[in-house]
């Protein structure tokens, strides 16, 4: 056998780190996934994402939940951008996520593009006097967003914030359609305030892994502890 058709461990190992180091230009993950929103912005459901957490027994749990939005929140100063969706404050989601310090990841797959985003971070639910799932006020800044969300629901999306039912409870045990405000609006067609059943959930994010297969390129950002950089991010090309 001639040398050149010896290729030994080390000969592999030496080409999968060069492939890696050989990399595409590092991309700050907010400035990519901007690109990879815009490629599926006409994409059905291209803005459900999967958040997970841990229920009190240490399973996980993984439910579907809808993008509404990046937010920038003043009082938490330049490193204070949250992603933006709703909950139900009776739904699971909001107690697990308190019993853990607010800890939980979100998984973002854009089919057009075939890329994954891996979000993990801290969770903030904000209510009529609750903030971060513990007894406090919110913010004004905070429970305006909250206001602006609520406005901007469709009339059957709010309509489910008034039922009596818990969630995953038998639907017997909610209330006749006669006695839910239409749309969450009164009788002169206003939007009703926001009932305390509803929270803006807002995810701080720490760090994300991304993956883009069509060439198996990943990508792993994460931000500095609070006041060692000032929140700044850090990326690096990871094996996927």
């Amino acid at each position: 056998m001639q040398a050149a058709e010896v290729v030994g461990l080390a000969d592999v190992t030496s080409a999968e780190e060069k492939a890696c180091v050989e990399s595409p230009t590092i991309v700050p993950w907010r400035e990519r996934i901007e690109g990879s929103i815009a490629r599926s912005r006409k994409v059905r459901g291209g803005n459900f994402v999967q958040i997970a957490t841990v229920d009190h027994e240490g399973a996980p749990r993984c439910r579907t939940v809808v993008f509404r939005g990046f937010l920038k929140v003043a009082e938490r100063g330049e490193a204070g951008e949250a992603m933006k969706f709703i909950t139900d404050a009776r739904s699971e989601k909001v107690s697990q996520a308190a019993s853990t310090g607010g800890k939980c990841e979100v998984c973002w797959w854009f089919s057009k593009s075939s890329e994954q985003y891996r979000v993990a971070g801290t969770l903030e639910f904000v209510g009529p006097e609750k903030s971060g799932g513990e007894p406090g006020s919110a913010s004004e800044e905070l429970l305006a967003h909250r206001k602006q969300a609520w406005g901007n629901l469709s009339d059957n999306a709010r309509e489910q914030f008034y039922w009596g039912g818990q969630p995953g409870a038998a639907c017997g045990e909610a209330p006749p359609p006669d006695t839910l405000p239409p749309g969450g609006r009164d009788a002169d067609g206003k939007v009703l305030p926001p009932p305390d059943t509803f929270f803006l959930v807002l995810l701080y994010p720490e760090q994300v892994k991304y993956l883009r297969l069509t060439d198996n390129f990943s990508q792993l950002d994460r931000k500095a502890a609070e006041g060692a950089s000032g929140g700044e991010w850090s990326a690096v090309r990871v094996f996927p």
